[in-house]
């Protein structure tokens, strides 16, 4: 058959059901508490920054009986490997480069006891990768290996993506983010889904970190969102939305134009070159497929139906002396969006989108030296965040302190690590991005 088209009417009652349904993995209305979790990767190198294989550290996680293993079905006909390591505060996952690993918290009331179960989480990372000679970056990027089949985790998903997407798909096996969830309500998750892609160059200008990889200097402060920003360029599965979502309704629609790139059929995961549109006009409101569809849409800022959050993730990791500036950035955007919303378009004016999305682009490679679209925008905007988190009543505002000073200094995590790279080389910059043991406390 010929494809079909998000366009066509005969799939707006399909559209509407899905939104329905996604929208009821929300709660009715704003939580009284934003509770809050986080995703933060972090590459595992070698003593001379080549990726090693992270599942060598699992059994030396293991060890103490605190936490379980998860298995998983690879795709070279593994039955049973492990993938990650569940505990009842935090687990650890396999990403998917080998050298990376993801720690997820339970969700939190506060910042302050993300920070609490993070240290504890990494110090034990560290000491696990420290007895073999390897480090944990603080860092953005594989500073050294090149994106690869070779590093790329042997999970079925992965290798069915790679064969839908090529060579481009191979870039998410060296980066590393700094992620945070934020529990949202029903009647705010179009604005909120909105706001939070409006707002991704300003998390980029203040924290990106991955100017170094492949061993060389990059024309990017933020790589990992440079680099990524080509991939299925045209259908904005990467960065900032194409244009804000009119509704529910609208973004289904607008996400169904775009590649089913993976299929679950029977319990095999096969690749696919359709648009979702036409898989929706074969098989009615789908909803499990959709789910599955959207996962793999990766925008700055992306609704989660199973956990009733907004997922904000265009930050890099960060140096560990400042691993939280990212989590309190975002939570204070968030908390602050009816006042930093109000501001950028009364500075921007009706272009503020299109402003924004130019800001976007010069943030991913001058950081802090890019023009600000609007005069003294991050400043007023820290001000802005800061008390927001200051009328949570939990003391999270001091978190946003570094952030102060790198846009007094104009120089953000990227531009440090580039300043050292050139006068340090490769040695130097690992050592400037390595945690180490005396530094994370349990």
């Amino acid at each position: 058959m010929n494809a079909v088209t998000a366009s066509d009417t005969t799939l707006a009652p399909i559209f509407a059901e899905l939104a329905a349904r996604f929208a009821a993995g929300f709660p009715a209305q704003r939580p009284a508490l934003r509770t809050v979790g986080r995703e933060a990767e972090f590459p595992i190198v070698s003593a001379s920054g080549q990726a090693i294989d992270a599942r060598r550290l699992w059994q030396s996680l293991l060890a103490d009986g605190t936490l379980e293993p998860e298995y998983g079905a690879g795709s070279m006909g593994q039955r049973d490997f492990i993938v990650g390591l569940k505990g009842p505060d935090y687990s650890y996952a396999l990403e998917v480069g080998l050298g990376t690993v993801e720690i997820n918290t339970r969700p939190c009331r506060h910042l302050f006891e993300i920070q609490e179960l993070m240290g504890e989480a990494v110090a034990r990372l560290v000491s696990a990768a420290a007895r073999a000679s390897w480090r944990v970056l603080g860092y953005g990027i594989q500073p050294v290996s090149p994106p690869s089949l070779r590093i790329m985790s042997p999970k079925q998903r992965y290798l069915s993506l790679y064969r839908a997407m090529g060579a481009p798909w191979l870039w998410y096996t060296v980066t590393a983010s700094d992620q945070l969830h934020v529990a949202i309500g029903r009647d705010e998750m179009v604005e909120m889904l909105n706001y939070g892609s409006l707002v991704t160059p300003i998390i980029i200008a203040l924290c990106g970190n991955s100017p170094i990889y492949g061993g060389k200097e990059s024309p990017y402060c933020s790589a990992r969102e440079g680099v990524m920003a080509a991939i299925r360029a045209n259908e904005h599965r990467h960065g900032m939305l194409a244009r804000p979502m009119a509704s529910l309704v609208d973004f289904v629609e607008t996400l169904s134009q775009s590649t089913y790139l993976i299929v679950n059929a029977g319990g095999q995961i096969v690749p696919s070159s359709q648009p979702f549109s036409q898989y929706l006009a074969q098989h009615g409101a789908d909803y499990p497929a959709f789910l599955y569809h959207e996962h793999y849409v990766w925008n700055s800022a992306r609704l989660r139906a199973a956990y009733g959050t907004l997922e904000i993730r265009p930050a890099c990791q960060q140096p560990w002396d400042e691993s939280m500036a990212v989590a309190a950035l975002n939570l204070g955007l968030v908390e602050a969006m009816p006042e930093i919303g109000a501001l950028i378009r009364a500075k921007l004016g009706e272009e503020y989108w299109t402003m924004m999305q130019t800001y976007h682009r010069q943030a991913i490679r001058f950081g802090l030296y890019a023009p600000q679209p609007g005069s003294d925008l991050l400043s007023s905007v820290l001000t802005l965040a800061e008390a927001a988190l200051a009328r949570r009543g939990f003391g999270e505002e001091r978190l946003i302190a570094p952030l102060w000073r790198r846009l007094d200094r104009r120089m953000n995590p990227a531009q440090r690590a580039r300043v050292v790279f050139r006068h340090d080389g490769m040695a130097g910059m690992l050592s400037h991005a390595t945690i180490r043991p005396g530094q994370v406390k349990r």
